[in-house]
């Protein structure tokens, strides 16, 4: 019994040594994965240079999304003609900052999931066969000061369960249309009134 119990001791020092000071990593099994830390183990640059390789396809599940980085990444690949289709959760229908109307304005079909609490994912099914998951929003926030983690996971098995279910919840989610008009900051008029 107290070896059993050094030898997990062993094992999970070890497992916690090898990811310490490390900001990626990789797998080459039948799965192939990177995993990235925040804050500033580049995170976004992942994101960023997954939706750069993306051919046909990009879904995207978000909480929260206000990363400039990566609205750009899924505009340009809407420019390239790929197919973006974007979820969020019902808080950036308001929030001050959200990309959300930035895609909208050019083109990116934007969707609010209202049906749930929170629509709390940060998912991303690119070409269907690449997975970005994990804790990471799509935020300056997330990437520059939360512990946060990131997984790029290659598997075209696991992208269809995740297409199946950004499905499930687009059925439910509604058009985004924009700000609306009470939460926009009014403007002056130039005459002072």
């Amino acid at each position: 019994m107290l070896l059993a119990m050094r030898i997990c001791l062993v094992i999970l020092c070890f497992a916690l040594g090898s990811t310490r000071g490390s900001s990626a990593e990789t797998n080459s099994t039948k799965t192939n994965w990177s995993v990235f830390y925040s804050p500033r183990g580049g995170c976004t640059e992942a994101v960023v240079t997954a939706l750069a390789l993306a051919k046909t396809t990009v879904l995207v599940q978000a909480y929260s999304f206000t990363s400039a980085p990566i609205a750009k990444a899924l505009v340009d690949a809407h420019r390239r003609g790929v197919s973006v289709q974007v979820i969020l959760d019902k808080s950036q229908r308001t929030e001050k900052y959200s990309s959300a109307t930035f895609i909208r304005n050019y083109g990116i079909a934007c969707y609010i999931d209202s049906q749930h609490a929170i629509a709390h994912n940060k998912v991303m099914v690119i070409d269907g066969k690449t997975v970005l998951t994990g804790s990471f929003n799509f935020t300056k926030a997330a990437e520059e000061k939360n512990a946060e983690n990131l997984l790029v996971l290659q598997d075209a098995e696991l992208a269809m369960k995740y297409t199946l279910n950004w499905v499930a919840h687009r059925q439910h989610s509604t058009l985004y249309a924009g700000v609306p008009e009470k939460s926009r900051p009014r403007k002056r008029s130039r005459t002072g009134r």
